[in-house]
């Protein structure tokens, strides 16, 4: 029959084994890329550059949206006042006859 010490001993005699590695360890000859570099890299570029193009197309609309505003502001004071054109002239309705 196997006891209890016996089996302990058998374990530790096993996890030695497991420590040691079998056959020559591996040694690189050259140093490893870092595969997060490239996107380290990518980050560099396009953070920068989505600011600057989203900085660049907040003005333009800036821009288009003071033209817009600078056209209204010209069509509504054009339509003030007194119109003296002949579409808007209104003529006496006694001068107009319905044929009946």
């Amino acid at each position: 029959p196997i006891t209890a010490s016996t089996n302990s001993g058998e374990k530790r005699a096993g996890e030695e084994e497991e420590e040691e590695p079998e056959g020559p360890e591996y040694i690189p000859k050259r140093k490893a890329k870092n595969p997060m570099m490239k996107i380290g890299y990518a980050w560099m570029i396009g953070l920068p550059s989505g600011i600057i193009g989203f900085i660049l197309a907040k003005r333009e609309v800036d821009k288009n949206r003071l033209k817009q505003l600078k056209v209204r502001q010209r069509m509504k004071r054009s339509n003030d006042g007194d119109y003296e054109g002949s579409r808007y002239r209104h003529q006496p309705e006694e001068d107009i006859k319905l044929d009946r």
